[in-house]
């Protein structure tokens, strides 16, 4: 019987589907749970499945750097609108001049110094608003296999093995879950 362990991340992004036939066509966010399950037959010399902190630091975390507060497109949408998003990213951050915030250093997007490229997915930052674009269309279902297949690049080795990615879409008031397991 194998170790288990388990861990998650809350990150807060829109996204759009690009397609849908229903109402996620429109752009809408959620709060997001990323979580990563990993195991091994046998615990390392310290004692461990591996140290929770190797999982946060290299799946849980940059997951968050690339999506925290951004809008989560494909490279097509982002193909057909991402000089669209600039206007919209210039006037979104200039009305930080209505409320006084509106300094140069204020203009760049906030908690951001440089974007992040993480399992094939990076950010762009047309006219400063921060934008997570993806090789896919980011379903639940999608972005579980990503977070899967970015899991296992960093971790997996011939002791531990990922046996799960899990994205909860929605929190609150009832979870719906994606996850992609083998």
């Amino acid at each position: 019987m194998p170790y288990r362990i388990c861990k998650s991340i809350d990150i807060d992004f829109s996204h759009h589907i690009r397609g849908h036939s229903g109402a996620c066509i429109n752009v809408h966010g959620h709060t997001w749970k990323f979580e990563v399950g990993v195991e091994a037959e046998e615990l390392d010399a310290e004692g461990f499945v591996i140290d929770f902190k190797r999982l946060k630091a290299g799946v849980l975390k940059p997951s968050h750097a690339l999506l925290d507060h951004s809008l989560a497109v494909g490279e097509s949408t982002w193909a057909d609108i991402g000089g669209d998003l600039a206007r919209i990213g210039t006037a979104l951050l200039a009305s930080r001049d209505e409320v006084g915030t509106g300094s140069a250093a204020a203009k760049a997007p906030v908690g951001v110094s440089v974007g992040v490229s993480v399992g094939g997915a990076h950010n762009r930052f047309p006219g400063g608003m921060k934008v997570a674009v993806f090789p896919f269309s980011p379903t639940s279902e999608r972005l579980a296999r990503w977070l899967y297949d970015l899991a296992v690049s960093q971790l997996e080795d011939d002791r531990v093995r990922v046996t799960y990615a899990r994205i909860y879409e929605t929190l609150h008031p009832v979870e719906s879950v994606a996850e992609y397991a083998i």
